[in-house]
């Protein structure tokens, strides 16, 4: 495990309290993305037992109703900046760094009971935070952890999946497909940051993420450069992507269809037409079956629907937190 120098645990931390280089490059870009989008947003850490330091990003009225943001395979808990604006008035809002990406630790997934390990380290933050059940907001991979904390924590009050979340289907796109073949992923992931790391971060955001980047601010794309460069995060990585799946097949954990129909919560399904993972009509059936489940389709959005130029996703993700019906 790759936890780097102990950084305090009883503050907010700034950019210089981060004792690697490249941990102060990512922390600066990660403040001056919150002041882009005007942000009362502090950063902490806590230990676990279960992955080492976890770093999450905390803002909004402390004593409204908590809301847990929970990020992708790829992006980190940053990513979920601008849809901030739309809860802090009234929520307490906090999207933390999966172990391997932004300033959580990096551990190796390798060995692991994923089931387990995907959400223990969330576990242990709610408990450390004395939050029992939050609002959860879980896209892609963080989709996945956000269904494993209803179904066998029961830890989730609302929960609303934006973008196309994993346990849906076993079938990858052809990139991530590849990633899954040991040997092959490691070379991959080195193409994939060879050249400008701007540029880089740009290129796989809108192959991957966004139909229309107009509302991308650059330091958007600094942040997602400056990762590349955190201490173990290349070997964290590749060792996740080897063991979600094998010669292109997810790991049958990505696709919990028949227990997900079982989740009673509210639920809400935000999914972009354009989505890189799965289509609409791959998630529709599911919210179908569901006992309490709404879906909302909206054309022309990505992967990361909140980060397309429409403010729809952020009033639709308010609205549900609300406990109120979205209207245009």
């Amino acid at each position: 495990m790759c936890s780097g120098t102990t950084v305090p645990e009883s503050r907010a931390l700034s950019p210089d309290d981060w004792p690697h280089p490249a941990e102060r490059r990512y922390a600066d870009a990660q403040a001056r993305l919150a002041d882009h989008y005007d942000l009362d947003v502090e950063s902490r850490v806590t230990e676990t037992e279960a992955a080492g330091r976890v770093h999450y990003l905390v803002g909004g009225d402390p004593d409204g109703d908590p809301v847990f943001l929970l990020h992708g395979v790829g992006t980190p808990a940053a990513t979920w900046l601008p849809l901030f604006p739309s809860l802090t008035d009234e929520y307490r809002v906090y999207a933390p760094d999966r172990p391997g990406l932004g300033l959580s630790a990096a551990p190796s997934y390798r060995n692991r009971d994923l089931r387990s390990f995907f959400v223990a380290y969330l576990l242990e933050l709610l408990d450390a935070l004395a939050i029992d059940r939050p609002h959860v907001v879980g896209n892609s991979h963080g989709g996945l952890q956000s269904f494993l904390l209803a179904l066998d924590h029961d830890r989730v009050d609302r929960l609303q999946l934006v973008g196309a979340p994993g346990g849906v289907s076993r079938d990858f796109p052809l990139l991530f497909r590849l990633l899954t073949v040991r040997g092959l992923n490691r070379v991959l992931l080195w193409l994939l940051t060879r050249g400008d790391p701007v540029e880089n971060a740009r290129q796989s955001m809108q192959r991957v993420n966004v139909v229309d980047t107009a509302a991308i601010p650059g330091v958007f794309y600094e942040l997602l450069a400056a990762g590349q460069g955190l201490p173990g995060r290349r070997e964290s990585q590749q060792s996740l992507a080897t063991v979600q799946g094998s010669y292109g097949r997810a790991h049958p954990l990505f696709d919990i269809r028949n227990e997900i129909v079982r989740i009673d919560r509210p639920t809400q399904f935000v999914w972009g037409t354009e989505d890189a993972f799965w289509s609409p009509t791959v998630g529709r059936p599911v919210a179908e079956k569901m006992p309490n489940a709404a879906f909302h389709e909206l054309p022309g959005h990505g992967h990361t629907p909140w980060l397309e130029p429409s403010a729809e996703v952020a009033e639709l993700v308010r609205a549900f937190c609300d406990g109120r019906e979205y209207t245009k």
